[in-house]
């Protein structure tokens, strides 16, 4: 005989199912329309308005450098389409994309996904074209990281996988490049915090620990004490309970005057985080 479900019961199963759709909607791949961003953030211009390729290489380091990171970005993407074939302008292109997902606002994911997926087609063109220095892998590395979350569900533990074998080659030419460290740093530290139902559904996931996660943020910001890196190392302290380091760590991040390219843009979510702790 069969006992009917009390409405109690069919409650409890339907808000359970509900739930574990939001929760597998939300590890939803995000739609990306790569064409019509680089359509709208990706145009060339006239050829007589043009300037010599490798003096507007210059231009851009320089822009960045002075923490001009918009200016920077548009004229690296304009090279990107004049040039296309060219996989100096193309990781530089990457590069101001990547600067792209911290100048555009947390609430856009939209921009903010898209400027990801972007850096990484342009770091992956670069890498086909033969752009095989250390710090060009180190930048693919990079790219890979910021995209996980924008590939299908049952291609994002090949996808970390990847990231790490690509910051791990670049770590045997070159054991203090600071962009791969922090890579493996984030990469380590996502996979320690993944939620349950992302852990449920993957396999053959990278091995990691927030002891590694660690020891690579620290090695990063001894390379290179930016802002970025010194958050990274912040976080990975709050996931390990630390707070105490990680609002010092903070704290010293603000206290120290801008060095880096993206210090000055990271300063509103360094604020925000060390609120929160």
């Amino acid at each position: 005989m069969t006992i009917p479900s009390s409405p109690a019961r069919l409650r409890s199963a339907w808000a359970a199912a509900l739930a574990l759709v939001t929760l597998m909607s939300g590890c939803a791949a995000p739609s990306i329309d790569l064409a019509g961003w680089r359509a709208r953030e990706a145009v060339a211009r006239p050829v007589e308005q043009r300037g010599v390729a490798t003096a507007e290489i210059e231009s851009v380091e320089r822009r960045r450098a002075s923490e001009e990171l918009g200016e920077a970005r548009h004229l690296a993407l304009e090279l990107a389409a004049e040039h296309p074939d060219d996989g100096t302008v193309l990781i530089l292109a990457s590069r101001a994309e990547a600067d792209g997902v911290l100048l555009y606002p947390e609430s856009d994911k939209e921009s903010r996904n898209h400027a990801a997926a972007s850096s990484l087609d342009y770091a992956e063109r670069a890498s086909k074209l033969g752009e095989s220095p250390p710090a060009s892998q180190a930048q693919l590395a990079w790219s890979l990281g910021i995209t996980t979350h924008l590939q299908p569900m049952g291609d994002r533990s090949a996808h970390a996988r990847r990231t790490k074998e690509v910051a791990e080659r670049v770590l045997a030419q070159d054991p203090e490049n600071a962009t791969a460290l922090a890579t493996l740093a984030v990469l380590n530290l996502r996979l320690e915090t993944l939620p349950w139902i992302a852990n449920l559904m993957a396999s053959g996931l990278p091995e990691s620990s927030l002891d590694a996660a660690e020891w690579f943020a620290r090695r990063a910001v001894a390379a290179r004490p930016s802002r970025e890196n010194q958050q990274i190392l912040a976080k990975v302290l709050v996931a390990q309970d630390r707070e105490d380091e990680a609002r010092a760590v903070l704290t010293a991040a603000l206290a120290a005057e801008p060095r880096f390219p993206r210090d000055r843009v990271l300063e509103g979510p360094i604020r925000k985080l060390l609120a929160e702790l």
